[in-house]
């Protein structure tokens, strides 16, 4: 009888296995491709029937350094940490205020802060690039990271305070009752528990500002490219450079791979924070 039941439970754990091995394949298959474009020579790039078998070439990588775009790589890299660093400490305390604390409008003044990120990129660039055309922020590192900190902002906020909602508040009043300020209550007590929903949450903000094009291209120029700016310059009157897009498409997938491998476990546990209570 045991041996009985125990065959469909390994024919089920089978199957679901198999599910998911298909699945990850169909997902992976993209990137396996374009990392191939990236050594595949351009007569065996879309030969037909596909050629698997060819000789490597570095033509595409040399054409991307001689281009500058680790330039531009270096530039987004930057502009995205240090615009994710303003939002986590300009962000944290708010979050934690509007969770927390009772103040006239609270309610309107969140509803206000939503709405700016749910509003069309769009409608929020023009009033950027006439703002800065008047104060002389435009193609400035500066100009740049304050209007990725602007549209990530509010995001952080929306979210973080829901993880400050699920704060157990006795924590709190036990630090209260000991003494503590309320500044001492959030570094000591708040923080802490936050730690994991403030990394899954910059981590999103990070991704956001890494894929971002209508700001970086209205507000940036010449002096200021990232990553996404710079990708349609391989698109040419001859054509597509299909090899150093792959390049570059790879290139700017592994910063955000490394990120999240690196902080894969904050991740997990601030993005169940609160699912399952006792």
């Amino acid at each position: 009888m045991a041996e009985a039941v125990s065959r469909p439970e390994g024919s089920r754990g089978l199957f679901w296995t198999s599910i998911v091995v298909v699945y990850a394949a169909i997902v992976l298959f993209p990137i396996f491709w374009m990392a191939t474009m990236m050594v595949k020579p351009n007569d065996a790039m879309f030969a037909r029937p596909t050629q698997w078998l060819f000789v490597p070439t570095l033509d595409h990588f040399s054409y991307v350094i001689e281009q500058g775009f680790h330039w531009s790589l270096l530039t987004s890299f930057v502009l995205c940490s240090i615009s994710t660093l303003l939002v986590v400490i300009i962000g944290t305390p708010a979050a934690y205020a509007f969770a927390r604390f009772e103040m006239k409008g609270k309610d309107d003044l969140f509803l206000f802060i939503l709405g700016s990120r749910m509003a069309p990129p769009v409608c929020l660039v023009i009033p950027f690039y006439l703002i800065y055309s008047k104060v002389g922020l435009l193609d400035s590192f500066l100009g740049l990271t304050l209007a990725y900190m602007t549209f990530n902002l509010s995001f952080y906020v929306w979210v973080l305070r829901s993880f400050c909602r699920d704060l157990p508040v006795e924590l709190e009043e036990a630090a209260a009752l000991e003494g503590w300020s309320k500044v001492q209550v959030f570094r000591r007590v708040v923080f802490p528990l936050l730690r994991n929903g403030i990394v899954a949450t910059s981590v999103l903000c990070f991704i956001f500002a890494w894929n971002e094009f209508l700001f970086a291209f209205m507000l940036g120029g010449n002096s200021v490219t990232t990553l996404p700016v710079s990708i349609p310059k391989l698109i040419t009157s001859q054509g597509v450079r299909w090899g150093e897009m792959a390049v570059v498409g790879m290139t700017a997938l592994v910063p955000v791979l490394i990120v999240v491998f690196i902080l894969q476990r904050h991740i997990v546990r601030g993005l169940t924070l609160g699912a399952v209570k006792g």
